[in-house]
């Protein structure tokens, strides 16, 4: 293959990328971050996008992105769907195992893009009324991809997915089991058995002593 065959096919690659980002409503300084194109060049897709548009597509929006989780988070069907969608695009390896810094600027790429649209697609067919936007999901991957502020953790209790402060004290339980453990007996709460106690002490602390990590 020749060089030039070679950078159109990248060029196509981010062509197509372009267009299946503006259909799932992502902002035109979105499709530009992650596609690595122009301004003009992505003016040019928009156009096209707009001239061939179906009647199911998005508009192309403008506009800037959701900036804050916390403020995501604070929807308790987000939340759920945030998590969720968080625990998928771990097992993708969407999110990089090590911490990023500043992964506005550094993580955007059309590999991790693609799979960021391959991981949507999936949860979307799981979750047929799914609420969870593309841009909110750049949000979160970019929260978790630096680890500052939200984490990847799992339930004590049942071990699932939890998405928590890093660096609060609280107890990891999900609200499911938070929920039960209110209706237990009172004799329950009040004197666990010496076996319940290890168990939730097991679950708690890996073999190191520390909590374990969620893969």
């Amino acid at each position: 293959m020749s060089i030039s065959d070679d950078r159109y096919l990248q060029d196509l690659r981010r062509y197509n990328l372009a267009l299946t980002l503006l259909r799932l409503a992502a902002r035109p300084n979105t499709v530009r971050a992650w596609t690595g194109f122009s301004r003009q060049r992505v003016r040019q897709v928009i156009r096209h996008y707009r001239k061939h548009r179906s009647s199911s597509d998005p508009h192309c929006d403008r506009g800037p992105s959701p900036k804050r989780l916390a403020k995501l988070m604070n929807n308790p069907t987000l939340r759920s769907e945030l998590t969720a969608m968080a625990g998928l695009c771990r097992l993708l390896h969407v999110i990089p195992e090590e911490r990023v810094t500043n992964a506005r600027a550094t993580l955007p790429n059309v590999d991790t893009a693609e799979r960021l649209c391959h991981a949507l697609a999936i949860y979307r067919r799981m979750v047929p009324h799914a609420r969870l936007t593309f841009e909110q999901l750049i949000l979160l991957v970019f929260a978790l991809a630096e680890g500052n502020d939200w984490a990847l953790e799992r339930c004590v209790s049942c071990r699932a997915v939890l998405l928590i402060d890093p660096l609060s004290i609280a107890r990891r339980i999900c609200s499911d089991c938070r929920g039960a453990s209110h209706h237990r007996p009172c004799a329950a709460l009040d004197h666990p058995t010496d076996e319940a106690v290890a168990a939730e002490g097991d679950d708690l602390l890996g073999a190191e002593g520390v909590q374990q990590s969620l893969f």
